[in-house]
């Protein structure tokens, strides 16, 4: 990431368009979501697919847990499901294998039958934390740019000064 031939802009947005993707319940379709919204906003698509690996199945249900509870404490009159919508998910996370289609045919129905408080927990949770990590990203790719350019050109006056003093001393009389 720190590496790439991006502006510092473009690399941050990537980070913060996965970062939002991220906490959304789209489990299974999150790489393909966060790459397309990347081309759409011209962010850099590299970044996206290690960040929304943070939530997989073994992350998702506390990640999930937080931002129902979020989104239930928000918007409390329209909560369309409860605790055992969750405790659901947790039973079908443990019984059901990530490498069979059965895991990923079932997930979708049961993120969506979570209501309107999941979603919007979840998407205040990634809008914030996309955000904070807009400029955050951004902070340390230019600082971190900076630095490697002034260590290279300190690196690069050193050989001159080296390649200086070495000719001088071939061309002083022995």
């Amino acid at each position: 990431m720190l590496h790439a031939d991006d502006t510092p802009h473009v690399i941050a947005l990537g980070v913060a368009l996965a970062m939002f993707v991220t906490f959304l319940p789209i489990v299974g379709i999150q790489t393909v979501v966060a790459i397309g919204l990347a081309a759409l906003f011209r962010a850099n698509k590299a970044v996206c697919v290690p960040i929304v690996w943070i939530t997989n199945p073994a992350t998702m249900l506390p990640i999930f847990y937080g931002c129902f509870k979020l989104g239930a404490v928000v918007m409390p009159e329209t909560a369309t499901s409860d605790e055992a919508d969750l405790r659901r998910l947790v039973e079908f996370a443990k019984t059901s294998s990530i490498f069979e289609s059965e895991f990923w045919a079932g997930l979708a129905p049961l993120m969506l039958s979570l209501g309107i408080d999941l979603w919007v927990g979840c998407a205040i949770v990634g809008a914030t934390l996309g955000l904070l990590s807009y400029f955050v990203t951004r902070w340390g790719v230019s600082s971190y740019r900076e630095r490697r350019r002034q260590r290279l050109l300190r690196r690069s006056l050193f050989r001159s000064q080296f390649q200086k003093a070495k000719l001088a001393r071939r061309s002083e009389p022995a």
